[in-house]
């Protein structure tokens, strides 16, 4: 699995994204532009298949300008640990190179798949947004500070 940066000529896999139920019910309308917007957004490739997207959009659910983390998979790739792992290379990127402080999720609370993942990245819940959708974040500040040296220190 490779993420690419999401592009017009993935269109037709939005637009299949977009009539599948669970992805409407779960994410709404789906980023079509984003690069205007700022926003980071990948297409999930395996080999040359679009099986999906996943990247960060700007959010202001949590009270700030953070980056919120969205993923959606085709039907027939949902159930391989694709969305897992898709979403910790969105993660890596988003603290390696984007260099964020944070990155959140709004999950709705129905959505048990979709928090048990963001449990499994590590994300912890930080309060609701409304009364069906929860907060979580994944706060990668430490990450940034370096390490002590290691040996005899003078």
């Amino acid at each position: 699995m490779e993420l690419r940066p999401l592009s017009d000529s993935h269109a037709d896999l939005l637009t299949s994204l977009q009539q599948q139920e669970d992805v409407w019910e779960s994410i709404g309308t789906l980023p079509v532009s984003t690069r205007a917007a700022g926003d980071h957004v990948f297409a999930i490739m395996e080999g040359p298949e679009a099986l999906g997207f996943a990247g960060l959009i700007k959010s202001r659910a949590a009270g700030g300008e953070d980056f919120e983390l969205l993923c959606a998979l085709r039907s027939e790739a949902q159930t391989r640990g694709m969305a897992k792992q898709a979403c910790q290379l969105v993660l890596n990127w988003a603290s390696q190179t984007g260099k964020l402080e944070r990155v959140i999720a709004c999950i709705d609370e129905s959505n048990q798949p979709a928090r048990a993942i963001a449990r499994k990245l590590g994300m912890t819940e930080m309060g609701r947004q409304s009364p069906n959708r929860i907060i979580y974040v994944k706060s990668f500040a430490e990450s940034l500070v370096p390490a002590p040296p290691r040996g005899r220190q003078p």
